[in-house]
This record gives C-alpha cells, structure tokens and sequence, in this order.
C-alpha cells in the first residue's frame, strides 16, 4: 500500500478540485473533520492514525465531481475510485463509508439513491470515527451532538437520528476510559 504524508494528501485535493474557491471551503471542511477525528481517536487504543489523518483529510475529495440534490451522494464513491486510482486503496473505503451514519443497501433501494446496491456503512474503527467526526463539522464549525441530532431529524427522519446516535456510540465505547 502507497502511503503519503498530509502535505501531499492536500496536493491530491487541490489536483482533483475544480475551482480554488471550491479547493479552500473543502479543504477547510476536512481539515476541520481531521482535527475532530484526531482528538477523538486519540482517546482510543489500537487505532491507525495514519488512516485516520490521511483518510481525514481525503474523505471528502470526489465532491469536486458529484452533483447536486440526491447526485451528492455519488461524492463518496467518486472519491474512493479516485484513491484507488492513485494507489490509495486503504483509504477509499474511507470515502463509500463516510456519510452520515452509513447508507445501507436497503436504502439505496428504498429510495431509488443513485448508488450502487451495496451496504456503504462504516466498519473499521478509523472509518467510524471520521464519519462521527464529520457529522460534528457543520461546514467548518464544529458543533455539539445536539446540533447533529436535529440537523439529522429536519433532513432524514428519526430512523436516521437512531442510527447517528448509535455511531455516536460505538466510537464513544472505543474509548480507553470511558
């Protein structure tokens, strides 16, 4: 597996974003998402903080590429082939399990979402922990669960509100302490 330092994980961003207004509002978004991820995993044990600072940084980079509307959804897929393509394929599945709590097949089905039928739900530690730290980022802000929970319930329904918190969950039972 090729790794790479953070340095060049922005160089591959800024490579595959379109504009470089669309290159700074993303790379703030994750380097915000990053900064959450690492001090969470911090209070974990037996975590790749390789993955978890390079998959940080790198979760978001095919939004460059997807749409708008239902088509966004595409952006996590898009990344992954992307990190394929440049030899990142520790990373990629980073980017399919990154939104939100997890999209499952069913949903992919149920409601006709432009995305393979497949499970694209986080399973890995590292992968659990960045897609709960990037529903705390809102933009480039973090914000408290509470601001997660409604956001989620307005957009997605209370089903989805179960599931968010049950990612809460799991990563917060990774703590060493806790």
């Amino acid at each position: 597996m090729r790794t790479i330092s953070e340095e060049e994980a922005i160089s591959l961003l800024k490579k595959y974003s379109n504009s470089e207004e669309s290159f700074k509002r993303v790379l703030e978004h994750v380097k915000a998402v990053q900064r959450a991820a690492v001090r969470i995993a911090e209070k974990c044990k037996g975590i790749d903080m390789y993955k978890i600072k390079i998959g940080s940084l790198l979760h978001d980079i095919g939004r460059f590429s997807s749409g708008l509307g239902k088509e966004r959804l595409k952006h996590g897929i898009i990344g992954a082939e992307i990190l394929r393509k440049e030899g990142l394929e520790d990373i990629a599945p980073i980017c399919e399990r990154h939104i939100g709590a997890g999209i499952s097949k069913e949903d992919i089905i149920m409601q006709e979402l432009p995305l393979p039928a497949r499970d694209f739900i986080p399973i890995t530690k590292e992968e659990k922990i960045i897609a709960h730290a990037d529903n705390l980022i809102f933009g480039s802000t973090e914000k408290g669960f509470d601001a997660v929970i409604e956001r989620f319930r307005k957009e997605l329904g209370e089903e989805y509100v179960k599931r968010v918190t049950k990612l809460k969950d799991d990563v917060e039972g990774m703590y060493e302490n806790g």
